[in-house]
């Protein structure tokens, strides 16, 4: 038995011993220091010391991978006493509940070829990092990860000249720079002009090394926030597929990723035009535009700006929202597959506040809050499941 194992079970007798009544003052304050550690320690002992919560876990690892298992360990508490039986539930819970708390495994069962307890251990799913991709003029590629763009722009490393003459305008596409942001990744960019941009997970921006005398256009895809130096003279210009946005100098968030409905833009502060369809809406701060990809149909409307705004700042903010929207933005972050039971499990709302940079394993805990849900993580796979 290894001395990991030795502390879970340990920390596991300790939540039994308390739950049925039976602890000892030593037992209690080494239970209470291990609560103290950490606001997520406690928080997380009084989510799992719930027998509500415990048995939902124990019937939905019944009704999965470990069916032989758990009927092995029903057979078992049938024969005893009923104290017994409320003990040896207790016991098995306990260790369920502190594997959860401690990252582990779902459940613990016994080996009849040797009596040994063993631990079912799943793979960790670390949050995104920093991951963008430089496409030069040329077509070579270049990981800037590690880098800023401009550092490669001044360093003339691609191979561009500096002078405001010799750059290109708009028009001419293969003086353009595209910057790719993969599925698990995010990058903060500084242009020429020193308009700031944080790109998303698969998020793509063409732009020139330089902008020229009389423009400043860029090109994008996926989700990027723009805080956009202000010069009357030159406005800035966002392209997308769906139309075009214009400022002078603001803050706002565009998101708009090919296998979503709507593209939506959220201005922070300034003042927008969108111009689609040969007519120009103009945004207010606080407010949001939502254009329905599939008839053109545009509406504006005020939001919660932190709801739209909040990855950028290391959060996940929802407020009922659908569940296939959440986890398409969640399997961005994580590079995760998702599936579920059914359809109709993606209409499902919630509302919560995640932090962007915890493990998976944590953002799936808060998700396990809504009653109607119960969620497997399978390698890089998530499986969406009823828990009624």
């Amino acid at each position: 038995m290894t001395e990991r194992f030795r502390q879970i079970t340990r920390l596991a007798d300790l939540i039994t011993a308390e739950l049925t009544g039976e602890i000892n003052d030593a037992d209690l304050e080494e239970l209470e220091r291990w609560k103290a550690a950490s606001a997520e320690n406690l928080a997380l002992y009084e989510q799992y010391r719930s027998r509500a919560f415990l048995e939902k876990k124990i019937r939905f690892i019944g009704q999965n991978r470990w069916e032989e298992a758990y009927r092995d360990f029903e057979n078992e508490t049938r024969k005893v006493k009923r104290r017994k039986r409320s003990l040896i539930f207790y016991r098995y819970a306990g260790i369920i509940a502190v594997l959860i708390i401690l990252g582990g495994s779902f459940y613990l069962f016994k080996d009849k070829r040797n009596e040994e307890v063993l631990p079912v251990v799943t793979q960790k799913i670390h949050p995104g990092g920093l991951k963008a991709i430089l496409t030069c003029p040329d077509g070579t590629t270049v990981d800037i990860s590690d880098t800023t763009y401009l550092a490669f722009v001044e360093k003339g490393k691609l191979n561009v000249s500096s002078t405001e003459e010799e750059v290109t305008t708009r028009e001419d596409q293969e003086h353009f720079h595209t910057i790719t942001i993969p599925r698990g990744g995010e990058y903060a960019l500084t242009l020429s002009d020193g308009s700031r941009l944080r790109m998303n997970s698969e998020s793509e921006i063409r732009i020139p090394a330089h902008f020229n005398v009389n423009s400043r256009d860029v090109y994008m895809t996926g989700e990027i926030y723009f805080d956009v130096t202000r010069n009357a003279t030159i406005p800035f210009v966002v392209h997308t597929h769906q139309g075009t946005i214009k400022v002078v100098g603001t803050s706002f968030n565009v998101r708009n990723y090919s296998d979503e409905i709507f593209m939506a833009a959220t201005l922070v502060s300034g003042k927008v035009a969108f111009e689609g369809e040969g007519k120009d809406t103009y945004l207010s701060p606080g407010e949001q535009l939502k254009l329905n990809k599939e008839n053109g149909e545009t509406s504006v409307e005020e939001v919660d700006i932190g709801l739209f705004c909040s990855w950028k700042d290391g959060r996940f903010a929802f407020e009922k929202q659908r569940l296939e929207e959440i986890m398409n933005t969640i399997s961005r972050w994580y590079n995760i597959n998702v599936f579920y039971e059914n359809q109709s499990m993606k209409d499902i709302l919630f509302t919560g506040n995640i932090k962007r940079y915890e493990d998976l394993d944590q953002v799936i805990e808060m998700l396990r809050l809504i009653n109607k849900i119960d969620i497997e993580v399978n390698g890089n796979n998530v499986f969406v499941k009823s828990s009624q």
